[in-house]
């Protein structure tokens, strides 16, 4: 009886198709919305959320601001916190200072 291995073979020219699990609907304005400001807590990384909010408040009429600062930059954040959030705003824009 002979051993036969099946050969795989590649194509590297295969175009993959990107696929976002898990990635919400944007809307299509800010207007009355909440926003999550969430810092890395690295040196500038809350100036720089609040830059970014000024800049959304001089285009829309947020509804409020919820800021977090996740305490750990080589960390993700807590699952508990980023739950919370998502109960409390209805978009959140991260930011990495430095």
């Amino acid at each position: 009886m002979t051993n036969q291995e099946t050969l795989r073979v590649l194509d590297p020219t295969f175009v993959p198709a990107v696929v976002s699990p898990g990635m919400a609907d944007r809307p299509r304005d800010l207007n009355g919305k909440t926003v999550g400001l969430l810092a890395n807590n690295k040196l500038n990384a809350e100036e720089l959320l609040e830059a970014i909010h000024e800049v959304l408040t001089d285009s829309f009429s947020l509804a409020a601001a919820h800021r977090v600062n996740k305490g750990n930059a080589s960390r993700p954040a807590d699952p508990d916190l980023l739950d919370k959030m998502a109960g409390e705003v209805d978009v959140v824009i991260t930011a990495n200072g430095d």
